[in-house]
């Protein structure tokens, strides 16, 4: 096979392994583990002879694909969230269809849940968690803005494909979503990790592809509700401290900071 599957993770140790399983054997797979976790490298290096982890500190998903895709030496590169199941023989399937579409940008899997049946061209930006590229395209445009730590990546990059001319399409090979793929030990700093980087995204990826005071009104009313739900639910820590996060998020958007936080998990 002529691709380097590529899985960033972080926290993702009780459950990758489902994920490695669903995979052909002769696929070269680099785990990108955010988490900096050495029993997990040696665990898995061990196990699994066609898969190599690299430790990597924690600058968010771009960052972290961006070193997969180039450590990796194959034309194509398949992206696959730790917690996105994948039907059998996807790789040689997006393979056949590469070969078919020969001038695509991307192939885009599709949830199981969907009915899609066929070969579908996106013409719009979307959001994708498991995508097929050739390797050429991803490093000419310079893969993920790093300046994302989490969410709105993959939707940058693909109005940027669609920028240049990149022909996508979603294809009618499916994944099984299993919704999270770190420890649910950890699901609270998740949570507010996931809301601040959200409401800061949302932000940064509008200012970039619009401007500061369109993006400023777009975005104005998250940030009041925001308020709101701060207010309604001063009672609910759990609620309470989400919407906050979403609310700082928003705030450090606003202000040009740049994406800063990062989960409190040791």
């Amino acid at each position: 096979m002529n691709t380097t599957v590529i899985i960033v993770a972080y926290k993702s140790e009780k459950i990758i392994e489902k994920n490695l399983n669903e995979l052909d054997l002769n696929c070269k797979i680099i785990i990108i583990d955010n988490s900096y976790n050495k029993n997990f490298k040696s665990y898995i290096e061990e196990k699994y002879k066609n898969v190599k982890v690299i430790l990597n500190d924690n600058k968010g998903f771009g960052q972290a694909a961006n070193l997969g895709a180039n450590l990796a030496n194959t034309e194509y590169i398949f992206f696959c969230s730790p917690d996105n199941f994948i039907e059998a023989h996807t790789v040689s399937k997006l393979e056949q269809t590469a070969n078919k579409y020969k001038n695509f940008g991307l192939l885009i899997l599709t949830d199981e849940k969907s009915k899609e049946v066929e070969i579908i061209q996106v013409d719009k930006e979307v959001g994708m968690s498991s995508f097929f590229t050739k390797r050429t395209n991803f490093i000419k445009l310079s893969g993920f803005d790093e300046n994302f730590f989490l969410y709105y990546e993959d939707v940058d990059l693909v109005k940027r494909y669609l920028s240049n001319n990149l022909s996508i399409y979603k294809v009618p090979i499916t994944f099984k979503n299993n919704h999270g793929s770190h420890d649910h030990i950890y699901n609270l700093e998740i949570e507010i990790n996931r809301n601040w980087h959200y409401m800061w995204s949302k932000f940064y990826f509008s200012r970039k592809h619009n401007n500061y005071l369109l993006s400023f009104f777009i975005n104005l009313p998250y940030l009041l509700r925001s308020v709101l739900k701060i207010i309604l639910n001063y009672k609910n820590k759990e609620k309470k401290v989400k919407y906050k996060a979403r609310f700082n998020g928003l705030i450090n958007g606003y202000q040009s900071r740049p994406s800063w936080y990062r989960p409190k998990i040791k």
